[in-house]
């Protein structure tokens, strides 16, 4: 069934769903859908309609049928360091996939990436559009906040619950507690410095390893979240 991203308060469900023109173009134009065809449109705040979809001169809407509500498991943040484009759209893509509520990006200090305002806007503009498209293909209906931080104190500010930051020299972490959330803090290519990681440890953070092997960057936020999904979360 085809997914749109339309936002809507979770009380306006029972009148049709006037889709935005770039959904409507691509229900029309790309996926060739027809009158009554099924469609699916979410809120991104956790609620998704069901319905059927209605085609007129101008515009289109979904006839309700069914709203769902998703709950709000665990809550994954993610401090991720800056790296390059495409490494960087791929860790937003896929960790909308797994389910991070909260995405704080940072420029690092062995980081090569760095912003000027005027780009890190432009780039949380496209990040942005990528959660859309990964939470309407993987059935997410709870978009992440993404926002670029200044510094990693910046980015430590909106850290939650139970902190890690992933180091290869840290220990494996180990505890009967199940905390309601989890915030991990990855490095760039090099990783994060000494400095940067006794700065967040002094902040509460466990310095923390995820096995043997060293990660790549955009390998290592996919492995804590579903590391945290399998002990704590929805994988259970």
């Amino acid at each position: 069934m085809p997914r749109f991203y339309y936002f809507f308060e979770s009380a306006d469900t029972e009148a049709p769903l006037v889709l935005p023109p770039e959904a409507v173009h691509h229900a029309m134009r790309v996926l060739r859908m027809r009158q009554g065809d099924a469609v699916e449109v979410f809120n991104g705040k956790g609620c998704a309609v069901k319905g059927t979809i209605r085609f007129a001169t101008d515009f289109a809407e979904v006839i309700p049928q069914e709203v769902i509500m998703q709950p709000r498991g665990l809550k994954l943040v993610l401090m991720q360091a800056l790296v390059a484009n495409e490494k960087m759209d791929w860790i937003i893509e896929k960790a909308c996939e797994l389910g991070y509520a909260e995405i704080a990006v940072f420029p690092s200090e062995r980081g090569e990436v760095r912003l000027t305002c005027e780009k890190a806007v432009k780039r949380v503009e496209r990040w942005n559009k990528i959660a859309v498209s990964a939470c309407q293909q993987c059935g997410e209906n709870y978009l992440p906040n993404i926002r670029f931080c200044s510094s990693l104190k910046d980015a430590a500010a909106h850290a939650e619950g139970l902190k890690f930051v992933l180091s290869p020299i840290g220990k494996t972490y180990d505890s009967p507690d199940t905390p309601t959330a989890v915030t991990f803090a990855v490095g760039p290519e090099g990783g994060l410095s000494p400095k940067e990681i006794n700065t967040l440890i002094e902040s509460g953070f466990y310095s923390c390893k995820l096995g043997n092997r060293v990660l790549r960057t955009e390998t290592a936020a996919l492995a804590a979240a579903s590391f945290a999904q399998t002990l704590w979360g929805d994988f259970r």
